[in-house]
């Protein structure tokens, strides 16, 4: 799992903006409250230069006064704490899970709170008391990202005449996975009758598990696999198979002397050729009391012929069509300034964005639609 690095920087806007939001909400909704609140923490956070500040900390100073932060914070919660008006507020809940998340409590009258640091802090903390649904990733950074599926033709003499469509968007926050958007993505459009018989994806997408889960949708998954082979050993692939798939000789070309198959497939060598062999401090086999076993589960053999069919030719002309989503999403952002949406929150950001790919398939739709009205007309001059 992805995990926010957030600096002490960082964690000073987070506190100083959930601090403001509170006192802000809480003077205009519940003023006799307000009215109890420490003035001393309402010129800090509340006077017009307060969030700037806290922004111009010097980095050397950080530290310090994120620990002076987290103090008023955590008194601010505790003062609150018994107070059914305020503790439905929600502002007061982003309160809570700014503590939550960001903090330990101690027994430490003089110190109740400690900063927690960067590992432990869950990737889906807040990052924005203005954007709770927004999170953070450290390869997108802060907000949210989607998952985008379309339609694509291989066919050279059918491509220019064919029409790809964007099929599945889904909005998800920054720190999620890719590779748990596969199975909802196919289960969503064949909801729609939309279900295609091939899907390809980038190699985040192409785990085992996926390429199974699609199998039994009905859907081949074609992704490259994750991971680098250690060049200096030698592996599964390494090994000769039969045309059905079936380990018949070692790097060496010595046949198997025994096969057995349970939870793993266990194949043994004759003990003298591996004694013997160059390759043995290479070798994955281990040695056992009559033989020097090879042993690898089903998961493993599937991985093993998936690299060694992605080094096919056959497989890079299939896989070459991958690289048109590229295009799209470069069309998505340049035609609709998806990446530059002026709302918030995951509800409103999935509306712009699902309508915003609706605009690209009509843009696509008109487009093909001119072209064979300008392609006709060009025949009746003829």
């Amino acid at each position: 799992m992805k995990r926010s690095v957030n600096t002490a920087s960082t964690c000073n806007g987070i506190f100083s903006r959930s601090i403001h939001k509170f006192l802000v909400n809480l003077k205009r909704s519940q003023p006799d409250q307000f009215a109890t609140v420490d003035k001393k923490l309402v010129e800090k956070y509340l006077s017009k230069t307060a969030l700037g500040c806290f922004s111009r900390v010097k980095p050397s100073e950080s530290k310090k006064t994120l620990t002076g932060v987290s103090k008023d914070l955590f008194n601010l919660v505790a003062q609150f704490k018994q107070c059914d008006e305020v503790t439905l507020m929600y502002s007061y809940k982003l309160l809570e899970r700014v503590l939550r998340e960001q903090c330990h409590l101690t027994d430490d009258k003089d110190h109740p709170v400690e900063l927690k640091t960067p590992k432990q802090i869950p990737s889906d903390s807040l990052q924005n008391p203005s954007d709770p649904d927004a999170t953070y990733s450290g390869h997108k950074g802060q907000g949210y990202q989607v998952q985008v599926m379309e339609t694509f033709c291989d066919d050279e003499k059918e491509k220019e005449q064919s029409l790809n469509l964007i099929t599945h968007v889904k909005v998800e926050p920054a720190h999620e996975s890719d590779a748990n958007a596969i199975v909802p993505a196919i289960e969503s459009v064949a909801k729609r009758g939309l279900k295609p018989k091939e899907l390809q994806a980038d190699s985040l997408y192409g785990s085992d598990d996926n390429c199974e889960k699609a199998a039994q949708h009905d859907v081949e998954l074609v992704a490259p696999t994750m991971g680098s082979v250690n060049k200096d050993k030698l592996s599964l692939a390494d090994f000769q198979f039969s045309p059905k798939g079936e380990i018949v000789a070692c790097p060496q070309g010595h046949a198997p002397a025994k096969v057995r198959k349970r939870k793993k497939t266990s194949i043994g060598f004759d003990a003298t050729h591996c004694r013997n062999c160059p390759d043995l401090q290479r070798c994955p086999v281990k040695e056992g009391k009559k033989y020097y076993y090879l042993r690898f589960t089903d998961k493993e053999m599937r991985i093993t012929k998936r690299r060694l069919h992605e080094q096919s030719e056959e497989f890079k002309d299939r896989y070459r069509w991958r690289a048109g989503v590229e295009a799209t999403m470069s069309e998505y952002d340049r035609r609709t300034g998806v990446k530059q949406l002026r709302v918030k929150g995951r509800k409103a950001v999935r509306f712009c964005a699902t309508l915003k790919a609706l605009g690209i398939n009509i843009f696509r739709a008109a487009a093909l639609r001119t072209a064979q009205m300008m392609e006709k007309e060009r025949l009746c001059e003829a």
